[in-house]
């Protein structure tokens, strides 16, 4: 359970200097200056709300005043750690909040990852995993922890507020690449931990510290914006190039067919009663059938004379125009086929039960290639067995109530009905990730593993006299490999510029 002092440092480290110091009036703290000389005159606003349920109403408080803050935020729930220019009410009874806007931001003082699981059981037996994937490769840690109902949100509290500037044009770049980091790091979540929202607004409404929701929480683990800009780039490079490779073996194998001789495209191109009043209508008709034409080689002009053809047919047609339009956009270039989901919506919609089953038997298009369920395999992939792996030491290591696990190769072997063979060759690929520490026993003593995360939330946990001989000690046991040095300097620097530094040294900046 953590103070109430703990929970006043993490809300005044994530405000910065966006709130005014004391209230405007009826304040509780003496005034002995009205404005401290080198700092940031313009003040700004956030809002607070007692609940989810007025979250979700906007019914909530208006703050312009850390005091303020401190005296509400044990009553509130969630809050807005990102300062607005100004918030305004929209009702005479001052309960609506108006103006949480992006266009309205004033400065950007952190980045909040939302991830939700079925229930708080559930939360509890994922902090390990959520804390390995929270540590973004050893490369930044999170600032800031906090359990809600089901979840976690994780903050990574900016060093330096970033401000927000409007440029000539109405444009607002500083926003514009908080936005594009928060991309990257909520899809760098999701291939982790499936339960991250990647849909929530990046400088929207979150949890709010307080003594009986802080899980973990480190004041010097404060990120530079542009380090993580750095490293938003070069991840979203690396899944553009990801991508680039799947959609191209992907285009490939659908060429082996052509989609224009599939028996679904007949299906569709003979339907004449494909109306404008159903999601999957006309338009979207046209669309998959001019992008099964441009997959298939078919010249445009080519395309229009059978889509228009088609067009005609229906007994509520579409303009001639409109026809035009749809098969330059299938033509553009940004598709490549049909997508498979949109035709099967389609042939639900529009073709009877009994031809769409004839049409689908008889179809023999290759679509993407689809890996069966795990339980439906024989064998298991190498990252698969990783993953249970991961799963098994955290498990280990909580139950235990300690950084590290004894155990032997045989009973994990056993235990995760893994081979050897396979078992060893995925522990080794673990190990030189740097993902998990192994110390082998001598004669019949059992071998210790760690993990990357336990090794360094065991060291977050020590005090800053214990942790020089905490590492000494699993630099004995483990060796001083390049990940176990990289952890090492995280928790023992107690240099804010040092910690900067170290950051920026895990970078690959290219």
């Amino acid at each position: 359970m953590s103070t109430t002092k703990t929970a006043q440092q993490a809300i005044d480290l994530i405000l910065h200097q966006g709130l005014r110091e004391t209230k405007a009036r009826h304040s509780n703290v003496l005034k002995l200056e009205k404005s401290v000389s080198g700092q940031q005159n313009k003040q700004g606003a956030i809002a607070m709300y007692r609940s989810k349920a007025q979250m979700a109403k906007s019914w909530g408080t208006i703050y312009t005043s850390k005091e303020a803050v401190y005296d509400n935020y044990a009553t509130s729930t969630h809050w807005t750690p990102n300062v607005f220019n100004y918030l305004t009410y929209t009702d005479a009874a001052k309960h609506y909040v108006k103006g949480t806007k992006e266009q309205n931001l004033s400065q950007i003082n952190t980045l909040v990852v939302d991830v939700d699981y079925g229930d708080a059981e559930e939360r509890q037996a994922k902090f390990a995993e959520v804390w390995d994937t929270a540590m973004l490769d050893v490369q930044f840690l999170p600032t800031l922890i906090l359990a809600t109902t089901k979840g976690y949100h994780i903050y990574y509290v900016f060093d330096k507020p970033v401000f927000v500037r409007r440029h000539a044009n109405g444009k607002l770049p500083a926003v514009r690449a908080a936005k594009a980091i928060a991309k990257s790091l909520k899809q760098y979540y999701a291939q982790k931990l499936p339960a991250v929202d990647v849909t929530c607004n990046s400088f929207g409404i979150f949890r709010v510290p307080r003594p009986d929701n802080i899980e973990y929480f480190e004041p010097k683990m404060t990120v530079d914006f542009q380090a993580l800009m750095t490293w938003s780039i070069n991840f979203a490079n690396d899944q553009h190039q990801i991508k680039a490779q799947t959609i191209q073996r992907s285009f490939k194998a659908r060429r082996t067919s052509r989609q224009i001789d599939q028996p679904w495209f007949q299906a569709l191109i003979n339907q004449t009663d494909i109306d404008q009043n159903v999601g999957y209508g006309r338009h979207n008709t046209i669309f998959t059938l001019a992008l099964a034409c441009y997959s298939s080689n078919i010249s445009q002009a080519q395309c229009f004379d059978i889509l228009d053809e088609f067009n005609s047919n229906l007994n509520h047609p579409l303009a001639t125009q409109h026809v035009q339009k749809v098969i330059r956009d299938a033509y553009s270039g940004q598709f490549h086929a049909a997508s498979r989901e949109y035709v099967n919506a389609l042939l639900e919609t529009w073709v009877p039960d009994a031809d769409r089953r004839v049409y689908l038997q008889r179809s023999q298009t290759t679509w993407y290639k689809y890996a069966k369920p795990r339980t439906e395999r024989v064998n298991s992939h190498v990252h698969e067995w990783q993953a249970d792996l991961m799963a098994y030491f955290n498990q280990r290591i909580s139950q235990d109530n300690n950084w590290f696990t004894k155990t032997s190769l045989r009973h994990i072997s056993k235990e995760l009905n893994i081979c050897l063979g396979s078992l060893t060759k995925a522990l080794n690929k673990l190990i030189d990730q740097g993902l998990v520490y192994r110390e082998k026993g001598h004669g019949r003593q059992a071998t210790m593993f760690a993990t990357r995360s336990s090794l360094l939330q065991h060291a977050m946990a020590l005090k800053q006299a214990q942790r020089l001989n905490y590492w000494l000690m699993v630099a004995r046991f483990l060796g001083p490999t390049e990940q176990l040095l990289a952890l090492r300097r995280f928790s023992l620097t107690s240099d804010q510029n040092t910690t900067e530094f170290e950051q920026l040294r895990l970078v690959d900046t290219g």
